[in-house]
Formats: C-alpha cells, sequence, structure tokens
C-alpha cells in the first residue's frame, strides 16, 4: 500500500483552498474589466460593473471582482448572491455627476430629507436582495469634495449651502444575509453605509474614514434591523459614528430594530460616538462591548423623538460594558418629545471609564419616568483645575442603580471630588460606593 505523507503545514492551506473553492469557484468571478470597465479613473465604468453584476447573478451567484484601479462609476445595484470584492488598489469612486445616480423614486422605501439638503440618490444600493456581500481590501470612495468642498477654501459646506450630493453612500433595504468586511468606506458625501430592515448582517474590519467637517457624515446607520453585529471596525465620521434607529414609516414590512451586537470598534467623531434612538418603532435587546471613544462630544446619546411631530421610539434593554472614552459629555438620555407611551427602560452601563468635561443628563418627565437604569463601575476624570460642576444629572427615574461611580480629577484619584451627582425626584435608588456621595435636590417639574 503506497503511503502518503501530508505535512501539518499543508492542512490549513488545503483547508482555506477548500473553503474558497466552496464558497466562489473559479468559474464564477466576474472580471468587470471582462465587461468593459477600464479602471483609469477617467472612463465611467458604471455600465461595466453592472453587466458584470446582472451576469453574476443570473449565473446562480458569483465574485465580481474589482482588480486594481480606479473605478469612476455612478449608482451599481447590488442583486442576490453576489460579493462584490475589491482587491487591495481597486477603488470605487464616486462619480460627481447627478445624472450617474438613481432617481430618488427608484424604490418606495427610499426617503429624501430636505432638511439635510441631499437628494436620495446613493452610490450601492441592494434592496430586497439575498445572501449580497462586500469585501475586498479596496476601498469605496464617495467623493465628498467633489459635492461638499467650498469653492474659496479647503473646507467643506455646512450642508445649508450645498446645491447637490448623493444621500447614503451605502444604502441596504429590506435585504437578508448581508456582509461587509474588510473594506475601506471613504469620503462620503452623507451618511456612509445605511441599512434599513435588514436581517441577518455581519459587518467586521470595516475601515470608515470620512472628514470630520462632513455635514451628517454618519459612520453605520441600523434601522429596523435584526440580528446583526458589528465589529473590529475604525470609524472616524463628521456625524454619528454608530446609531441604532426605529423609523418603520417608509418599510414594506414593519419590524424592530433588535439583536444586534457591537463590540471591538475604535470611534471618533466631532459629535456622537453612539446614539439610540429616532423613529416611532421599538429598539431592544443590543449590546454593545469592549468600545474605544475618543477625541467626541458625546459619547453615548440616547433620544426618543427629536420632533414634535413623532411620538417617539421605544428602547428597552440595551447593555454597555467595558469602554474607555474621552468625550465632552459621557451620556446623554432623554425622551425628548415622546409621549407617555414612549418608554426608555432597562438600560446597564458597566465597566465604564473616561474623561468628563460637561454635565451628562439622563432624566425622563414628570409623568413619563426612565425605568431601571443603572450604572456599575463607572470612573469618569475631570481636567486638572476645572471649575467644579454637576457631572453627572439625573432626574425623573424609577429604578436607579448607582454601584461604584466615582468622579474626580484627573490627577487627584484618591481626593474626593468636588464634581457632583444630583439627584431629582428619584424613586427606588439603591447607591453602593459612589464617590462623591449623590445629593439630592429639589424636584424638577
Amino acid at each position: 500500500m503506497q503511503k502518503i505523507a501530508i505535512s501539518f503545514l499543508s492542512i490549513p492551506f488545503l483547508f482555506s483552498a477548500a473553503l474558497f473553492a466552496t464558497e466562489t469557484p473559479i468559474d464564477h468571478v466576474f472580471h468587470v474589466r471582462d465587461f468593459g470597465a477600464v479602471g483609469d479613473g477617467q472612463t465611467k465604468d458604471t455600465a461595466a460593473i453592472q453587466k458584470a453584476v446582472d451576469a453574476a447573478t443570473q449565473s446562480g451567484g458569483g465574485q465580481v471582482l474589482l482588480t486594481p484601479g480606479t473605478y469612476l462609476s455612478g449608482t451599481i445595484h447590488l442583486k442576490n448572491n453576489v460579493d462584490f470584492h475589491l482587491m487591495a488598489g481597486a477603488v470605487l469612486y464616486g462619480s460627481p455627476d447627478k445624472e450617474d445616480y438613481n432617481a430618488p423614486d427608484f424604490c418606495p422605501q427610499n426617503r429624501v430629507f430636505p432638511g439635510d439638503f441631499m437628494s436620495g440618490a446613493h452610490l450601492i444600493v441592494a434592496v430586497e436582495q439575498s445572501n449580497v456581500t462586500i469585501s475586498g481590501r479596496g476601498r469605496i470612495d464617495g467623493n465628498g469634495k467633489a459635492f461638499l468642498k467650498d469653492p474659496e477654501s479647503d473646507r467643506f459646506l455646512p450642508k445649508n449651502k450645498i446645491t447637490w450630493r448623493p444621500a447614503q453612500m451605502l444604502f441596504f433595504c429590506e435585504s437578508t444575509n448581508i456582509t461587509i468586511r474588510d473594506v475601506e468606506l471613504f469620503n462620503s458625501p452623507y451618511w456612509t453605509c445605511f441599512l434599513h430592515g435588514c436581517e441577518d448582517i455581519l459587518m467586521n474590519g470595516v475601515r470608515i474614514n470620512n472628514r470630520l467637517d462632513t455635514a451628517n457624515g454618519d459612520g453605520i446607520d441600523m434601522d429596523c434591523c435584526q440580528r446583526g453585529t458589528i465589529s473590529n471596525c475604525l470609524i472616524e465620521s463628521g456625524d454619528d459614528c454608530i446609531t441604532l434607529r426605529a423609523n418603520e414609516e417608509p418599510l414594506k414590512k414593519k419590524r424592530p430594530c433588535e439583536l444586534i451586537a457591537i463590540t471591538n470598534c475604535v470611534l471618533k467623531t466631532p459629535c456622537q460616538a453612539v446614539r439610540v434612538g429616532v423613529g416611532n418603532g421599538k429598539i431592544r435587546h443590543c449590546t454593545f462591548s469592549n468600545l474605544v471613544i475618543h477625541d467626541t462630544s458625546v459619547g453615548l446619546n440616547f433620544y426618543s423623538s427629536y420632533s414634535p411631530n413623532s411620538p417617539g421610539t421605544t428602547i428597552e434593554n440595551i447593555r454597555f460594558d467595558n469602554i474607555v472614552m474621552s468625550a465632552r459629555v459621557p451620556f446623554i438620555m432623554t425622551l425628548g418629545y415622546a409621549v407617555d407611551s414612549t418608554k426608555i427602560r432597562n438600560i446597564y452601563f458597566r465597566g465604564i471609564s473616561g474623561v468628563c468635561r460637561a454635565t451628562s443628563p439622563i432624566g425622563g418627565k414628570p409623568d413619563n419616568a426612565l425605568l431601571n437604569i443603572s450604572f456599575e463601575d463607572i470612573d469618569l476624570a475631570v481636567p486638572q483645575g476645572s471649575q467644579p460642576f454637576t457631572a453627572m444629572q439625573l432626574s425623573h427615574i424609577d429604578g436607579l442603580r448607582l454601584k461604584n461611580v466615582r468622579i474626580f480629577e484627573w490627577d487627584k484619584s484618591n481626593e474626593p471630588s468636588p464634581f457632583a451627582i444630583r439627584l431629582n425626584t428619584i424613586e427606588h435608588g439603591v447607591y453602593d460606593h459612589c464617590w462623591p456621595i449623590p445629593e439630592e435636590t429639589p424636584p424638577i417639574e
């Protein structure tokens, strides 16, 4: 009997090759250059790329491959069973021309927000599709400067001076089995990646890099999504880095935003690192862990309703754990304009340390208290020599738990702090090992 020797070193290679062969057979790779793409940054490659996508989905699925080069493009419609793969050195570059993008009414779920001075156009869309992937070490560049640059300076224009710009650079709507991994999302002229009403989402290793003066330059927005993860991402954005939303109105199928896990991310923005709220549905059963937040205005922001025209979003059963932040305001939690039937409840913060420069307002209303809010193992330092102020203002809460919460000056972590924790209209409060001791103040009406 002939003996066959297999090196242990070869096993990982054979295993990975077998996986690759199963996922994307070599005869199911669709090179966009074979369909007429040039990749010189000058020729518009929209039609050629779309032909490759269409051919892949019509054959039952496959990988649409962008080799190194710069592919100038308008809207690309991704379809079922397609892996849109950008090799290292490949750039999908947004066209500066309005006519290269989708019409605002290309699908019934699309919305234009006039107050944001955006159009409803997108660079990549996937509407009611399944098994769609964006992968690779390449870059998707929204060419934000073509729409936002001030002609008289190097600055980007404020939004009320913008004449026309595309909307969300990536727009996934009511689609399932979405994977976005390893790519760089760069220079978006508006929100970078918007997932609305999607299910079964994996985002991993994504780098988002937008100019900090990009108006409404969000990183990742998950709206009415279910069963999703965001992990190992580096996000530097001009507006919210990561948001969970519950705007059901545009969707064909109404659903809550739920079962989302966000972990191992580094976030930077002049606005909110994490925002939870907006809409009229529910956000529930989500976790945030292992986050580093730096050079940011607001660390963690809960806001049920920004408008008197919205009843607000019910937000419940959300956990934050193991977070380091440098933020002017670490926490905001408010109902805003929400009606009495809208609730914020069962919110837990644990293992958070950071720098605090202004008051964190956390509170409900006289007739609609926040319910079951917990802070445990919280260390907030204020810069040396700061004027004493109220570091945390907690009001109208039924079921408040503060355990091992410390406020101290940066270089005086072992001395009593003049920076107060103030309580107003708290029912069923439990305070254990807090420094300074929380102070009861007259009720806020």
